[in-house]
């Protein structure tokens, strides 16, 4: 049983291929409905491990690479299907991710816990996958309210890096007082 959420991060991983292809076929329903599954099963996941302490050192690893690549899949396609801003969207995403690794593994490094990024990334993780399906259902939505859905959700990720500063800051404070 301590096994089922790292099993369903993996199969996170493997509805990825199955997304791709109803993505460049046309069949947004078919694309949407594999998002969601992928979205209730990365909170369920979450909860499990939580909820029955089945957190583990692979789920640790595996549940951040599933989000990664089911997000970087959405963004690319989404761009290559939909065009408009979306390689603009997924530039942003990608800097924003890239910052908050090189952050974050260096505040794992100096062994320093980052309080409040994870209830909010839950929060933007969350919109993310909401926004995504509404924009694949609705392909045809006005690029106004597209580019106004996928702006939600940059300033969500924007103010979800943005959690890691105090952190830093609080481990740069240490830091200075251990050095006097």
């Amino acid at each position: 049983m301590r096994h089922i959420p790292n099993i369903l991060s993996s199969f996170r991983i493997l509805l990825i291929p199955f997304f791709i292809v109803q993505m460049l076929r046309g069949e947004m329903v078919w694309a949407a409905g594999l998002l969601a599954l992928s979205g209730a099963t990365d909170f369920l996941d979450g909860f499990l491990a939580r909820r029955f302490g089945w957190i583990s050192n692979l789920g640790k690893v595996l549940d951040p690479i599933a989000d990664k690549l089911t997000q970087i899949a959405v963004c690319v396609l989404f761009a290559m299907v939909l065009a408009g801003w979306f390689w603009a969207f997924l530039g942003f995403l990608v800097f924003k991710e890239l910052m908050m690794l090189a952050l974050g593994l260096y505040l794992l490094g100096k062994d320093v816990k980052i309080e409040g990024a994870y209830r909010f990334g839950k929060v933007t993780t969350f919109s993310f996958y909401a926004i995504m399906i509404l924009i694949a259902l609705f392909p045809a939505m006005p690029s106004p309210a597209t580019y106004a859905l996928l702006g939600a959700v940059c300033v969500l990720a924007l103010i979800t890096g943005l959690r890691y500063i105090p952190a830093f800051r609080a481990y740069r404070a240490q830091l200075k007082e251990a050095r006097k």
